[in-house]
């Protein structure tokens, strides 16, 4: 297998990574991702995602020599709404608030560079959390005792909020925030593609 450069600093994409037996070496991407996502011009969410990801992909590139760079970006979408980090903690409460009941939509798209040849990949997959009734004290001391800021919908399923979750349709780590089956796929077959 290459060299895998993953962009991204997040302790959970290093972790699946790990996990599942992936050397990699990581570098910061360098991006103003409110920024990037408006210069997309659209409000689909997996384009958003699709584009986001590449952008980080593309961010390292002028600092790796070798291997295939991994970028990823997550999305949060309630019915048909992007639910983005929250901006406090009371923007995080009304966000978990909403997602209370509701079944809502996961999208992470990954992007590979070959760093040599440019060869690029870009893809997405999608996952449905369904989330179960959310006492506001649950919503209250969840926000409290976790790291709710950087996430997008204010929620991660690895860190304490099992309990809010009734079901998970599709990939759980791509509800964490790397498909890690389709990264193992097209990791397994690059050359082929």
């Amino acid at each position: 297998m290459k060299k895998i450069i993953l962009a991204s600093t997040s302790p959970r994409r290093h972790q699946i990574l790990k996990d599942f037996g992936i050397k990699f070496d990581f570098v910061k991407p360098r991006l103003d991702e409110a920024r990037a996502a408006k210069q997309l011009n659209t409000n689909i969410p997996r384009k958003i995602a699709c584009g986001l990801a590449l952008a980080k992909a593309r961010s390292v590139l002028n600092k790796v020599k070798t291997g295939i760079i991994l970028g990823s970006d997550t999305i949060v979408v309630l019915r048909g709404r992007i639910i983005g980090k929250p901006r406090s903690k009371k923007h995080a409460f009304e966000t978990l608030k909403a997602l209370s009941r509701e079944k809502h939509c996961v999208v992470t798209a990954v992007a590979f560079i070959e760093a040599q040849t440019g060869k690029t990949l870009v893809t997405y997959d999608e996952s449905f959390v369904t989330f179960r009734h959310l006492e506001p004290e649950w919503i209250k001391n969840y926000i409290e005792t976790n790291h709710v800021m950087d996430k997008a919908g204010a929620y991660a399923v690895q860190e304490n909020s099992d309990p809010f979750i009734k079901k998970i349709e599709g990939s759980y780590y791509n509800v964490v925030g790397l498909p890690i089956e389709k990264v193992k796929r097209i990791l397994k077959e690059w050359d082929k593609i």
